[in-house]
């Protein structure tokens, strides 16, 4: 299995109802709820920090994950708006792989591996 790698960085809103989902580094060095679907993402936060509290966040290996959608074990995951998962289509940008298939609003294991965009 994939190791975990971590990384502690300061909550730039509030994140404590965000537990398992995407968030980006925003311009004030910190980190915010993935606002822009399709795009990139730091990882996935695993705690509940309010803002200016320290969030932790999965960038690489296996993490708990929100699915916006039902997905299919093996598929390839993008990200909402909502900072929630779904399966990619194409051009999207991809930001992981689904190990376990789960229904819309329920956690699933999702191998974190930023790289690059759907064909």
């Amino acid at each position: 299995m994939a190791q975990r790698q971590y990384i502690t960085m300061i909550a730039n809103e509030d994140l404590s109802t965000s537990q398992y989902k995407m968030v980006y580094v925003d311009g004030d060095n910190g980190v915010k709820l993935r606002v822009a679907a399709g795009a990139g993402l730091l990882g996935i936060v695993q705690n509940k920090p309010q803002s200016g509290e320290h969030a932790t966040i999965v960038w690489n290996g296996l993490s708990r994950c929100s699915a916006g959608a039902t997905i299919t074990a093996g598929s390839w995951i993008t990200v909402t708006a909502s900072g929630t998962a779904v399966a990619a289509t194409s051009s999207d940008y991809i930001v992981g792989k689904a190990i376990t298939g789960v229904a819309s609003g329920s956690l699933f294991q999702l191998l974190v591996e930023s790289g690059g965009y759907k064909p």
